[in-house]
Formats: C-alpha cells, sequence, structure tokens
C-alpha cells in the first residue's frame, strides 16, 4: 500500500463577527498561520511523481486549495511517499531515554 502525505501550513481567519466572517474594520479576511495539517492520500500511484513530478505536484497543491474555505485554508509545504506502515514508537520507551540524555 502505498500512502501520500501532504505536509501544509493552516491558517485561520480571525476576521469573524456575530453575522458570520469579514464583519469587522476593512472586512478583509486576516489569516493566522495556527500550525501544521495533513492530508493522506490512501493507495497513491507513485508513478505520478517519478515521472510527472511537476504536474503531479501542481495537481496536489490545487487539491489542496480546494479544500480551503471562508474560515480556514491550506497551504502545500512539502509531501512523502510511504510504501509500508510505519514502524510505532512507545512512548515511555522515549521517555526513559530523554531520561538518560538529561542526566548525562
Amino acid at each position: 500500500m502505498t500512502t501520500l502525505t501532504i505536509e501544509t501550513q493552516y491558517y485561520e481567519n480571525y476576521n469573524v463577527g456575530p453575522e458570520g466572517f469579514n464583519e469587522y474594520g476593512d472586512k478583509q479576511p486576516h489569516w493566522k498561520p495556527k500550525g501544521g495539517h495533513e492530508f493522506v492520500i490512501e493507495n497513491f500511484d507513485a508513478d505520478f511523481l517519478f515521472y510527472d513530478e511537476v504536474n503531479t505536484i501542481e495537481a496536489i497543491k490545487k487539491l489542496i486549495s480546494n479544500q480551503n474555505s471562508v474560515a480556514e485554508k491550506f497551504e502545500y509545504i512539502s509531501h512523502d511517499v510511504s510504501f509500508g506502515d510505519p514502524s510505532k514508537l512507545k512512548n515511555d520507551e522515549f521517555l526513559a531515554v530523554f531520561n538518560e540524555t538529561k542526566a548525562a
């Protein structure tokens, strides 16, 4: 199974009033970056990226922009193709290693 994970910047429109969006001041959207957001396409054919990367990335950017609304928007940052499931690590193992590192 091939999975395409798309990393984006998430923005929230801060110009919101009781009647909806763009009600204050200049009535223009005021976008504030709020962190990252991931989109995932499962069963993705990686050949699109291998043989036509430029057009594939443009299509991905358009697909992501189609998810935008008056309240939120997403901006493409990067992508990653996975050919298998990720290996999971346990948080308690991380904490043990972290505490060892911190004590050293």
